[in-house]
């Protein structure tokens, strides 16, 4: 049984839980939106590039979507097809997409980075577009990148997507990992979300491309610290209004994802991860503080106090990520995240890697 001091310290941390809350919401609502776009205005030519393996029902979503883009210049589609054991090629054929088969991947290299790096080679576009096959983008989203990109001389350009959530367990954990990584991360420095990041044509070759990445399982984050030590002007916003995302079919994949979000983003933030950590121990507490309740070591008065702190810290990520009634139940959230990040963890310290995709990585 931990000692008594060691139990009121866990319940006192709760009460960090709404400020870095708050901290974090503000860091995510500080990113700016792209501008309004005028559908006369020609742009120039745009490759859009979808990484896929095993994406069937996927592309069976996002394709006739992108049949009704807006895009006023020249755009070709792109499936880099990644060994996918179902009809990803021909769903993509179908709907006019040009595929890239790959047969094996290079040893060195990770999945989805080779799969970009090869599609990218054979783009035309002047910009380079690449959203995840579980994306679903809004008939404008494109042009309006390419046309504010332009407009404000970037070199590369990201948005975080509105977020699809199934299950209460996934709208619990997604607020609870968002939350802590916005506590972190500087939204407007080095940041790329792989769910959408556009790049100069130019800028992706001169840079080296995903191939001065190839051996990082993030190659968003790798890639954009990449970009920024080299000098390159990337920026990030809020695409909540041009497309959405869902990223996880089940629970069974939000813990594996959780798991590599566990073990990857601390080797980018390091030292900086330490308001995340708090975060998302602060929000779990009050499951901590109702063990010394229940076994008598507590003062009942502990439970209602911090439960209603991680409530109220968790209220405005669960309004972002699903049903604000939800957020009573941030700290099972927040338990499910850490677990999985410690399970991750482990796994990559013993070599066993996570099963992702059908790879071990």
């Amino acid at each position: 049984m931990p000692p008594l001091h060691d139990l009121r310290r866990n319940a006192t941390l709760t009460f960090a839980a709404p400020p870095l809350a708050l901290w974090a919401d503000q860091q995510y609502r500080s990113l700016p939106r792209l501008d309004p776009f005028s559908p006369n205005t020609p742009l120039p030519s745009l490759s859009i590039i979808i990484p896929a393996r095993d994406e069937q029902a996927n592309l069976l979503r996002l394709l006739p979507r992108l049949q009704r883009l807006r895009y006023p210049g020249e755009l070709e589609i792109i499936v880099a097809d990644d060994g996918s054991s179902d009809l990803t090629a021909q769903v993509a054929r179908a709907y006019g997409a040009k595929v890239l088969r790959i047969a094996c991947l290079p040893t060195g290299w990770y999945g989805k980075p080779h799969g970009c790096h090869a599609a990218a080679q054979l783009a035309l576009g002047d910009w380079l577009l690449i959203i995840d096959a579980d994306t679903d983008i809004d008939p404008y989203g494109p042009a309006r990148a390419v046309a504010h990109a332009e407009r404000c001389g970037l070199d590369a350009l990201t948005v975080f997507l509105r977020q699809q959530c199934g299950s209460a367990v996934d709208q619990l954990a997604l607020a609870a990992a968002h939350a802590g990584l916005f506590a972190t991360i500087q939204p407007t420095k080095n940041l790329l979300n792989g769910q959408f990041m556009m790049f100069r044509r130019s800028t992706y070759f001169d840079s080296g491309g995903f191939a001065a990445v190839r051996q990082h399982m993030f190659e968003d984050l790798a890639f954009g610290h990449h970009l920024a030590s080299l000098g390159y002007e990337v920026r990030a916003f809020d695409g909540e209004d041009i497309g959405s995302v869902r990223m996880y079919d089940d629970t069974r994949s939000l813990w594996r994802g959780m798991g590599r979000l566990g073990t990857e983003t601390f080797r980018w933030t390091r030292w900086r991860s330490f308001p995340t950590v708090i975060l998302v121990t602060a929000l779990m507490s009050p499951l901590v503080t109702l063990i010394g309740v229940v076994l008598g070591q507590l003062d009942r008065r502990w439970l209602p106090a911090t439960w209603l702190a991680a409530t109220a810290a968790g209220l405005p990520w669960l309004q972002r990520f699903g049903n604000p009634v939800l957020a009573p139940a941030i700290p099972f959230g927040a338990l499910f995240v850490q677990l999985a990040a410690v399970w991750g963890l482990v796994n990559k310290l013993l070599g066993r890697g996570l099963l992702w995709k059908g790879r071990r990585v």
